[in-house]
């Protein structure tokens, strides 16, 4: 009982803190409630939670809430340690349990292992594979007492090469795809939006080894399925787009995006064939008369030219660095720098390119120095507009959209550097190399960006939120058994639903309007409220604040919902709803609560 006092006391954060002591009835009525709760798991109970919200004091100020970082802060979701840094609080780590569950699902699904890299890594094979010089101030980098460097882990792909290098001897053990699910540490010049450009943030990476490219493409289609079934059953509209590797290096890669307009990332597709890519890796084409470029090679120590080639784009675009790149690899230490080209600049660089570093046609190059002359190639970063170079009958449209996920075929890349090689059919061969990422930390954020339609409370889909549902009594908690075993009886396709998901409010402490206000603050999709109607005829009202993706029927077991402010709303006897709740369920989501 002590402890369930304290309970009380400490939750005066944020609301009110008792200046007068428990009265002895007080103290006879929290063991009878205690009493009565007895089947609740304690940790179903508020009374129980860290649950550090925060109501405004201001009459109208409801919409004072600009972001859906603050937001989180404001529901007691997430803490600010410092700049880009975050505690995930009690409510945020179990929506982050249920994404878990259901990545590792999938993941097992295919040949995942599940194991646990170190995150204090020694620089020594990421000065073989290169990365150690390349990947520069985004690295968290220190030294130890003896003075030798150590860096928190960004990404493992190093670590794991080594381990397999050293464990693995023959061609038989192979595939292996192993994963797991850790924290990692970028240094972001600008953190910024919360959970979703953090310094430290939580991610799922799988890394498999495949002993022939043929298989090592096969694992990548095979992960590509399973990353669509991991985001269908987390239920926020995704979008998956070709995309450029980046530092993690490899010849083939796609991007996982929550579409939203707040994303940072624009996703360029066409409705016709279904091609969609990231912005710099878009290919489109256009009939507009040309642009020309001067693409320059600088020595980054001295500053002296290299070497100059002519691009040109179609009129109204810019030059792709990234496609340039591709086909024009720089050494070491040099940089590519593009700036527009003049006609007497123009005129001077195409006599200069009589011997290009690539064949000029392969380039983009025009025939004639002329600065209208006709593109050859694809050298431009698509824009919306742009015909689609896959089917030549669609359009490319844009889209903003937020990356929560990256697959990768890495081929040789890492295993060269490394020297991890197998025995195959009489000769050795390079090991072939992918690796696949979720930013779940990222996933969490992105998700409620994209289904919270507003100031006044979160909402998450069904599958990930804390809890599907609360109970709210606002007379007494003695009838709450009854409402907690009848949601025990909904199935919805031969699951339980509701089994250790389900919140009960009993702070009796605070008045009914700060519980109601929090079941809307916190999101729960489901809210049940035993009020006066219950005690009188046995009648819940049911709330439902769902995601704006879902579409609800009218009515549920002949039961009619109504929409009051973006909310729904049903009363519904306590003997049908079991009943109305399995069919609701059933109905608008069966697929993200299987």
């Amino acid at each position: 009982m002590l402890q369930t006092l304290r309970q009380h006391l400490r939750h005066g954060y944020g609301r009110h803190i008792w200046s007068r002591s428990l009265t002895t009835a007080a103290a006879a009525s929290i063991t009878q409630r205690s009493s009565t709760l007895a089947e609740v798991p304690q940790s179903s109970r508020l009374s129980w939670m860290l649950l550090p919200t925060k109501k405004s004091t201001k009459r109208g100020d409801t919409c004072s809430v600009a972001t859906t970082t603050d937001m989180l802060t404001k529901a007691g979701y997430i803490h600010q340690s410092s700049a880009g840094i975050y505690t995930l609080m009690p409510l945020a780590q179990r929506a982050m349990d249920k994404i878990e569950r259901i990545i590792d699902d999938e993941m097992q699904s295919v040949g995942g292992q599940k194991l646990a890299m170190p995150t204090l890594l020694t620089p020594d094979n990421w000065i073989k594979t290169g990365r150690w010089q390349t990947t520069g101030d985004e690295l968290f980098t220190l030294h130890d007492r003896k003075q030798s460097a150590m860096l928190l882990g960004p990404t493992h792909e190093e670590e794991v090469t080594a381990i397999v290098k050293t464990m693995v001897r023959s061609f038989r053990e192979y595939p292996l795809r192993l994963y797991q699910t850790t924290r990692k540490f970028r240094d972001e010049a600008r953190p910024r939006a919360g959970l979703l450009r953090g310094r430290e943030f939580v991610m799922k990476d799988m890394y498999s080894f495949d002993v022939t490219r043929d298989q090592a493409i096969e694992t990548f289609g095979a992960l590509e399925r399973a990353y669509r079934r991991c985001f269908d059953r987390i239920g926020v509209p995704y979008a998956v787009a070709d995309a450029d590797s980046g530092n993690i290096g490899g010849s083939l890669s796609k991007e996982f995006h929550f579409v939203h307009g707040s994303g940072e990332d624009t996703v360029l597709a066409c409705q016709s064939c279904g091609y969609a890519a990231n912005e710099e890796r878009a290919r489109g084409s256009c009939s507009a008369h040309g642009a020309a470029y001067l693409a320059t090679v600088v020595d980054a120590a001295s500053g002296s030219r290299v070497a100059q080639r002519l691009v040109v784009v179609p009129a109204g675009h810019e030059p792709s660095a990234l496609k340039i790149r591709q086909a024009w690899p720089l050494e070491p230490g040099h940089r590519l720098e593009l700036a527009p080209a003049n006609v007497q600049e123009t005129q001077r660089a195409a006599a200069d390119m009589l011997e290009p570093l690539v064949d000029a046609c392969a380039l983009g190059l025009p025939e004639s120095p002329s600065v209208s002359a006709s593109v050859a190639g694809d050298w431009h970063v698509a824009q919306a507009g742009d015909s689609c170079t896959r089917c030549a009958s669609g359009v490319l449209t844009a889209q903003r959209a937020i990356e929560v996920g990256h697959i990768f075929y890495l081929g040789d890349k890492y295993s060269r550097s490394m020297d991890l090689t197998v025995l195959h059919q009489g000769a050795r061969h390079y090991v072939q190399r992918g690796c696949f990422g979720i930013g779940i930390s990222r996933v969490l954020q992105a998700a409620a960006e994209c289904c919270s339609s507003s100031d006044a409370g979160l909402r998450w889909p069904l599958a990930i939120a804390p809890f599907l549902a609360a109970i709210v009594p606002l007379a007494g908690t003695s009838h709450v058994p009854q409402v907690y075993k009848k949601l025990a009886q909904v199935v919805v396709g031969g699951k339980c639903v509701f089994e250790n998901n389900v919140a009960v409010d009993d702070r009796e402490y605070l008045s009914p309007g700060f519980r109601l206000h929090d079941a809307q603050l916190l999101g729960f999709p489901l809210t049940l409220v035993l009020g006066r109607a219950f005690a009188a005829a046995s009648e819940v009202e049911v709330q439902l604040r769902l995601p704006p993706t879902l579409s609800l029927p009218r009515a549920a077991a002949g039961i009619e919902l109504t929409c009051i402010d973006d909310e729904y709303r049903a009363h519904v006897h306590l003997d049908r709803l079991a009943e109305f709740l399995g069919c609701l369920l059933a109905d608008a989501c069966p697929q993200t609560l299987h």
